[in-house]
């Protein structure tokens, strides 16, 4: 009879035993699905503080691109501006450079005769030579005039 005394006996431990397996287990669940939420939270809050990071670079980007974009607005407003007096210089310089050729063409040794009559007669006396300048000078104010 002790033979089934122990069989009862051995059952019992057995569902002891078996709930103790299952309280281990409880616990360490419960741990892990502790440890499993943490773990959940603090990628939460490192994604917030990411997301946070994020939108203050957005906006630093945002007001550098808006003055880069003012930057390159004024630049290209200069630019135009420099452009156009680019054009208006050449301009003068090719009148300029029309007019210098036409005198010098007046002043060849070839064309010495339309030389003397615009000057004078005499190109060696002072009173034409005086006359000639004068009539250079006042050309060149008509010229500095079509500038103006």
């Amino acid at each position: 009879m002790e033979l089934t005394k122990q069989h009862p006996e051995s059952s019992l431990d057995d569902h002891q035993e078996s709930v103790l397996r299952k309280r281990k287990r409880m616990i360490s669940n419960r741990e892990s699905a502790r440890r499993s939420r943490i773990r959940k939270k603090n990628h939460a809050n490192d994604l917030a503080e990411q997301v946070s990071q994020l939108v203050s670079d957005n906006k630093y980007m945002a007001i550098s691109l808006k003055d880069t974009t003012q930057m390159f607005l004024d630049i290209d407003f200069e630019n135009s501006v420099l452009r156009a007096h680019l054009a208006e210089l050449t301009h003068q310089f090719e009148s300029l450079s029309e007019f210098i050729n036409a005198f010098s063409k007046l002043t060849d040794d070839d064309s010495s005769y339309e030389a003397s009559i615009m000057c004078g007669n005499n190109m060696d006396d002072d009173e034409s030579l005086f006359h000639c300048i004068n009539i250079l000078h006042d050309d060149q104010h008509v010229m500095a005039g079509m500038f103006i």
